[in-house]
């Protein structure tokens, strides 16, 4: 009896694995995954294709995007330069902080920096499955559920005149 109890919930147990591993969503390998100029082309397609663009037109816009690419990545090229030294810089800002601190005071700063780490990692692990965590309270459904904008200048009321 005790034999044929056990088969049944190792069977159970194993059915149990099986449904929650097929369950899973399992990440694409990144050979998999297209490369970001093949998601933009697809992009593109799809929009050419919503817009309803003629043969002529898809030339255009596409001799249109490379030429702006071209003018763009001399600025994203500096742009990464830029951020390289901000880094180098916070860094160097981060030595002479701890540098004043005691070593009681050190310890919890690590304590604290392992803690924000770990905080943020976990934050990004829920933005990577989806579960964003940036907007807190209820979200309107639609532009309806926003409070109208305040007058422009023009349209606010002048003053009465002074006697």
């Amino acid at each position: 009896m005790k034999k044929w109890l056990y088969s049944v919930c190792a069977a159970a147990i194993m059915l149990g694995a099986a449904g929650a591993y097929a369950q899973e969503k399992k990440p694409v390998p990144p050979a998999e995954r297209p490369h970001h100029e093949q998601r933009m082309e697809q992009m593109e397609d799809k929009l050419a294709q919503e817009l309803g663009l003629t043969a002529e037109q898809q030339v255009q816009a596409k001799k249109i995007r490379q030429e702006g690419r071209k003018k763009v990545k001399p600025l994203m090229d500096e742009m990464k330069d830029i951020r390289k030294k901000m880094d180098e810089l916070r860094q160097e800002n981060m030595k002479e902080f701890e540098a004043i601190l005691t070593p009681d005071q050190k310890a919890k700063f690590e304590k604290i920096k392992a803690e924000r780490h770990e905080k943020w990692k976990q934050m990004k692990d829920k933005i990577k499955k989806g579960k964003r965590m940036m907007h807190k309270g209820p979200r309107p459904d639609h532009i309806g559920d926003f409070p109208p904008p305040p007058p422009a200048p023009d349209d606010m009321p002048l003053p009465p005149p002074e006697d």
